[in-house]
């Protein structure tokens, strides 16, 4: 009976310690968005390590927009890489969601007194896959057949409506749409995009703009903006969320 009794006291005071904690991480966090000095982003979601991701992708978004606003003269890429190493990061419940907290010093970030500290990989840019390379003209008779026609691609309604997400943030809201539907069998970050199952991708960029929207089917990928063959590869420094479709 006593063994019972400590056993329900020490789990009353295991409780309220985490309640206490989780208010003063909930202070810490108001703290913080009502202070200046700081740069902070936040993400909900169920699994601890998206939520993380979320934010670290939303809080990249937002130095890069604060250092072009304020500091237009220095590099981007630079400070991003200072966030990066100096970010800290705070976690915390809401119900059954894991909430995910990033904020880093304005000060840590600017100014950079010596960027050779750091180390920025140069890349090329972007591949264009709707430019179209010179080539030389072909003269054809009215009866010659034309031989690798393109396939056309004929969108369903669905993929009409994905169109419509031009923005990282708007992401979210959409996947939490098709699974409110019942219309979502899974998603996730592109380093969990399942190899050999058809899927749909977002693919944005560091501003959070959407750089391109494809459908992969196999080991093929189409551009469902340009509606000619692509890859997620084509597109460097930026980041893609995949899902798959009922």
């Amino acid at each position: 009976m006593a063994m019972k009794r400590l056993l329900i006291c020490l789990s009353f005071i295991i409780y309220h310690l985490s309640v206490s904690y989780a208010q003063s991480i909930a202070q810490d966090i108001n703290k913080i968005k009502r202070d200046t000095m700081y740069i902070y982003a936040e993400a909900t979601m169920k699994d601890l390590n998206e939520a993380y991701n979320g934010a670290r992708a939303i809080l990249e978004m937002k130095v890069g927009d604060w250092v072009r606003a304020q500091h237009p003269e220095e590099g981007i890429e630079v400070c991003i890489v200072k966030a990066k190493e100096h970010l800290i990061q705070l976690e915390t419940r809401r119900g059954d969601f894991y909430r995910a907290f990033v904020y880093v010093r304005k000060s840590d970030i600017m100014p950079v007194a010596d960027k050779s500290e750091v180390t920025v990989f140069e890349v090329s840019p972007p591949a264009q896959p709707n430019q179209l390379q010179a080539v030389p003209a072909i003269i054809l008779s009215e009866d010659a057949p034309i031989e690798n026609e393109a396939p056309v691609l004929e969108l369903t309604s669905e993929e009409k409506q994905m169109r419509q997400v031009r923005s990282f943030y708007e992401v979210e809201p959409y996947i939490k749409g098709l699974k409110s539907k019942d219309k979502l069998v899974s998603y996730g970050k592109y380093v969990t995009m399942p190899e050999n199952e058809d899927c749909h991708l977002f693919v944005y960029d560091k501003q959070g703009n959407i750089s391109a929207l494809l459908r992969k089917r196999g080991n093929v990928q189409y551009n469902l903006n340009t509606l000619r063959e692509d890859n997620v590869k084509n597109y460097k420094n930026c980041g893609a969320i995949w899902f798959q479709l009922k």
